[in-house]
């Protein structure tokens, strides 16, 4: 009976000590956080590192398009000259009631 107690009170001392404040801001080893092993990759790495890689010899030494400027043509409303700027006229606004609907109103 003796034996049953004393393991009893064993158990209840090794559970009641868990719960004890640490003396002196010293905590026990064993309750000390665990560091990852290896670090993560964020978000932008990660992305890169899942992408495709190059491995054929025609994606390896492959160079970038060269795209000629002059083939674009610009519209004349981009073109430089010496005259004063001069502003269009705002076309004006007509209220009309719209057919599908007796509420609403479109601006033409």
């Amino acid at each position: 009976m003796k034996s049953v107690t004393a393991t009893i009170l064993v158990l209840l001392l090794a559970s009641a000590s868990a719960f004890a404040p640490t003396l002196f801001g010293v905590a026990n080893p064993s309750s000390t956080v665990c560091f990852a092993k290896h670090v993560q990759k964020k978000a932008a790495k990660w992305a890169a590192h899942k992408r495709p890689k190059k491995s054929r010899p025609s994606d390896i030494h492959r160079k970038p398009i060269v795209y000629e400027l002059h083939s674009m043509e610009k519209p004349p409303e981009y073109t430089i000259t010496d005259a004063p700027a001069v502003l269009p006229p705002k076309p004006e606004k007509v209220a009309t009631i719209s057919s599908t609907s007796p509420y609403t109103v479109t601006e033409e």
